[in-house]
């Protein structure tokens, strides 16, 4: 009987795992990387600043040489998100006229279609929001390509991208407490 409790117990904590990215001084925040339109040419800038318990990605998108995006990005283990359900990311921005999307992706090629949700700033306060990961619009190369996104994705994901691609040239910043996914 006590073997039979101990598995469901491990099955419980299994289950209620999640994979969160939660900064800070505290945290590790060196496995996030900025990659900027000067990969293909362009000349957005940006920087990554760590604050006591959340990070700070500023910088100025330009739409010289075909350039338009900045974004930070980090991998995690492959099958971590398999059985999530939704997003929740924490965070403040004083850019209320700019959007960011939050890509996953199981590939490093950048013309290989991912699945990515896209929001605006509201306030400049903190603002919390939550998403279905279905609800991430399947796109290639910045188009939307098709609907939602199917669960068995979740097993072959292994990247996360903060961007912001919104094809205006101008500043732009976020704070981020944390992005989790259940």
């Amino acid at each position: 009987m006590k073997t039979i409790i101990l598995f469901l117990s491990l099955i419980s904590i299994t289950s209620m795992t999640e994979l969160q990215f939660n900064f800070g001084t505290k945290h590790d925040n060196s496995n996030w990387r900025i990659v900027n339109d000067g990969v293909m040419g362009g000349l957005s800038t940006s920087l990554l600043k760590t604050f006591d318990n959340s990070i700070l990605f500023s910088g100025t998108t330009s739409l010289k040489n075909n350039g338009g995006f900045a974004s930070i990005r980090t991998y995690f283990d492959q099958g971590a998100l398999d059985g999530s359900k939704t997003m929740t990311i924490r965070y403040r921005s004083n850019s209320d006229k700019r959007e960011f999307g939050i890509s996953l992706k199981d590939s490093q090629r950048y013309y290989i279609p991912y699945y990515k949700f896209t929001f605006t700033p509201k306030t400049k306060d903190w603002e919390e929001i939550t998403v279905a990961l279905k609800d991430f619009k399947h796109v290639r190369l910045s188009q939307t390509i098709g609907s939602q996104m199917p669960s068995d994705f979740l097993k072959e994901a292994y990247s996360i991208v903060l961007i912001v691609g919104d094809k205006k040239a101008g500043d732009f910043d976020i704070e981020i407490d944390y992005i989790k996914f259940n």
